[in-house]
């Protein structure tokens, strides 16, 4: 070591010795607690401390009112979100289709629908769709058919043009059956309602 570090070395160590030297006396903790709880908590300093500080001393009643907006919120949004209860669902236009009265037929027996397409005039060609639901089936000649959609092409007249369509039910229920012609670019659909009952 150099001269010159040496005395700063021993002019540091009679600093720190001093400082020993002016140890607090016995009553030093008393007086200071005291002064702290004179002067009161400090102020906290504006931003996130005076959040925090606000927080700490409203804690008992802040947090269950939080829980309750938190539970309140919850609600309001799953109701939106859902539903109310008791809310009405928008209805399809098969369920508002199926709420008018049908032609009831019973179980054991074979339903003819007859389908009444009007033309204008004679159409040499057009296409037809005739679409069941579950629970029901097509018949012909005294056997259920397989199928849950027919489709054929046949000429219209002029005037009305009535096809017969024999279905029988499997189940008691109401029943959509829908109907549907192409010819050119006009498109015509029917749909009857077909109420199966049992017996």
């Amino acid at each position: 070591m150099s001269e010159p570090e040496e005395s700063e070395d021993r002019a540091l160590r009679k600093r720190l010795a001093a400082l020993r030297d002016d140890a607090p006396g016995p009553d030093f903790q008393a007086t200071l607690h005291r002064r702290l709880v004179e002067a009161g908590p400090p102020t906290p300093a504006p931003g996130w401390d005076a959040v925090r500080s606000f927080w700490r001393r409203h804690a008992p009643v802040l947090w269950p009112a939080v829980g309750i907006a938190a539970g309140v919120a919850t609600f309001l949004v799953l109701g939106a979100v859902r539903g109310m209860p008791g809310a009405t669902v928008p209805e399809t236009r098969e369920a508002r289709v199926l709420e008018r009265p049908g032609t009831q037929v019973p179980v054991s027996k074979v339903a003819v629908i007859k389908l009444d397409f009007t033309a204008d005039v004679a159409v040499e060609q057009a296409d037809f769709q005739v679409s069941l639901p579950e629970g029901l089936s097509f018949w012909a000649d005294g056997e259920e058919l397989p199928l849950r959609s027919f489709q054929w092409t046949q000429a219209l007249s002029a005037g009305s043009n009535v096809i017969p369509i024999a279905v029988r039910g499997q189940r008691p229920g109401r029943y959509l059956v829908t109907a549907l012609a192409r010819a050119g670019d006009q498109r015509i659909e029917h749909d009857v309602v077909l109420e199966v009952t049992g017996g």
